[in-house]
């Protein structure tokens, strides 16, 4: 079975969250400690002066602003680094065969590659795509212009040759 090895910045976001890993969140967050702490002491202390009556001060709301800014900046960043890495990956357009062997790929400049199934440790399923875990990454296969057959197909053959 031939498939187009072309992926779309949706394909390969949607691929990164299915193999992020369960400490994702809590890496991020304490990667970003000084904004995380800053939220939660602003959060903490307006609920503090709520609970006694107080209004909510201007300047907190203001300072509130920080962490959320710097959250939108982690954000926007990290797409940007998935448009740029799916821009580098649809650049080398060429195509994908599977069989009970293994995936041989071939790329637009005539590069090409063979990996046996034993190197595959898991796969998964999302929307548009199909990730094939090896133990330090993972290869993506887009479901796009697949029939149900066919992608019934492929399902077979990950659930017989990977275990």
């Amino acid at each position: 079975m031939q498939i187009s090895t072309e992926i779309t910045p949706d394909e390969l976001s949607q691929a990164m969250r299915l193999n992020r890993t369960k400490m994702y969140w809590p890496k991020v967050l304490l990667a970003n400690w000084y904004g995380t702490l800053l939220l939660v002491v602003i959060i903490w202390a307006e609920i503090a002066r709520l609970i006694d009556g107080k209004p909510v001060q201007p300047s907190s709301l203001g300072l509130l602003l920080i962490p959320v800014f710097l959250i939108w900046l982690y954000w926007y960043q990290t797409q940007g680094n998935l448009r740029r890495a799916a821009s580098q990956l649809s650049d080398t357009k060429g195509s994908a065969s599977i069989d009970g062997k293994g995936i041989s790929s071939a790329s637009s400049s005539g590069a090409t590659s063979f990996v046996p199934w034993s190197e595959y440790s898991g796969w998964k399923e999302g929307r548009d795509v199909f990730t094939l875990t090896t133990e330090k990454s993972f290869r993506v296969l887009t479901k796009r212009n697949l029939s149900e057959a066919e992608l019934e197909q492929l399902r077979s053959i990950f659930r017989t040759q990977i275990s």
